[in-house]
């Protein structure tokens, strides 16, 4: 029975409980993941400045970029299991010293240790989706990973609202309970997937990262995936400034932000039956495309209807090549080396999520129009790097 004549539903209930475990934890890591939302209030909130709780913040973002090089590494070498295991322990423990520090160095000191283990699993979890999922339902797997992950942060900042009213200590110890409860379900409920090596393991080992970055298929993909992040980027670094701008309230940015979650939850999972029998490059360079045009047009929407209809459209194509995208490394790499991959891929992310706030909120205090100009431009170029993006050997 193919694909094509299997119905999403029966396809996404028959994923192998690898799948499963990987989507609960991540609901769980994501409902619970409130340092990044409101490490700045909570810093600003004991006295620091603006500046010093945003250079906690970035050290988050270093430290992210740090865990996905070394988390695909360790994923290869030592396991994926382990891996997972290590990163949300060692989160829970690191987490729950923030508020116990007193000086704004430790807080940076930790922040960035707090980045670093809470990253290192990413490359991992992506690793045991490619070793357990069959290739055919690999994008499906990875439309319900995000169907999780999106109901756990959208569930999660509700509870993360409520509980800094109480005390913002809570925050801490409920982030680090819950990255317990996703190492503890990844102890007791995954076997290791780490595919066996290959004869010739010592030169692949060594291979490493040189391998990764000598895929021209692969390379081109990271270009790609750097620029669609930086433009998504833009929906959260300089799409509230421009409704602040237009005299809309941050409400109606908060409205904004519904309806792009609301049509995820409702429309990411039926499109995959359209996008996975598709061209995988194709695909991800119309989402891409589909999403530069809807932030590109930002800049000419006044009034709520327009952006509202920019959401919209941008949503679409964060729906059309999110999923394949996300599942594309693993179509490229070799067994030994999908940590690696997985990593690489989430190093560029990372690099795109901590640059783009920045370039993109500095370009728009100059010119807002050509801010929102160069997205377009931008995401015309990451298209033109999926589509050349041709693996080896391949006719298309």
């Amino acid at each position: 029975m193919t694909a094509t004549t299997t119905s999403l539903t029966r396809r996404i209930m028959g994923l192998p409980r690898e799948a499963w475990v990987i989507c609960a934890g991540m609901f769980v890591n994501k409902f619970g993941a409130f340092l990044n939302v409101f490490l700045v209030l909570y810093l600003t909130h004991r006295g620091y400045s603006a500046f010093l709780a945003g250079l906690a913040l970035g050290a988050v973002g270093f430290g992210g970029f740090l865990g996905n090089a070394v988390g695909g590494s360790i994923a290869d070498l030592i396991g994926r299991r382990w891996t997972i295991v290590a990163s949300m322990f060692g989160t829970a423990v690191f987490t729950l010293l923030v508020p116990l520090a007193d000086t704004i160095g430790v807080i940076v000191a930790l922040s960035l240790a707090v980045g670093f283990l809470a990253q290192l699993y990413r490359p991992a979890a992506g690793a045991i989706l490619v070793d357990t999922v069959p290739a055919r339902d690999l994008i499906a797997a990875v439309s319900l990973l995000r169907l999780a992950m999106n109901l756990g942060m959208a569930v999660g900042g509700v509870v993360g609202g409520l509980l800094s009213v109480l005390s913002y200590t809570y925050l801490f110890v409920g982030n680090a309970v819950t990255c317990l409860l996703f190492g503890l379900l990844v102890l007791t409920l995954l076997p290791e997937t780490r595919p066996a090596p290959p004869e010739h393991e010592g030169a692949g080992a060594r291979g490493g990262y040189r391998t990764v970055f000598r895929d021209r298929a692969m390379v081109l993909y990271l270009l790609s995936m750097t620029a669609a992040t930086y433009v998504y980027t833009q929906t959260i670094a300089t799409l509230p400034l421009h409704v602040r701008n237009q005299g809309l309230g941050t409400e109606f940015y908060g409205l904004l932000l519904g309806v792009n979650a609301l049509l995820i939850v409702l429309f990411e999972l039926p499109l995959v039956r359209f996008t996975e029998r598709r061209q995988p490059r194709y695909v991800i360079a119309a989402g891409v495309v589909l999403l530069g045009a809807g932030v590109a047009l930002t800049g000419v929407a006044d009034e709520r209807a327009a952006l509202v209809a920019t959401v919209a459209l941008w949503t679409l194509g964060e729906m059309v090549y999110t999923p394949v995208a996300t599942a594309y490394p693993g179509l490229l790499a070799p067994g030994h080396l999908r940590g690696r991959y997985q990593g690489a891929e989430g190093v560029a992310v990372t690099v795109a999520q901590t640059a783009g706030p920045a370039a993109g909120g500095f370009l728009y205090g100059h010119t807002a129009a050509g801010h929102w100009a160069l997205c377009g431009v931008v995401a015309v170029l990451g298209a033109g790097f999926m589509l050349a993006a041709r693996p080896t050997g391949t006719a298309t």
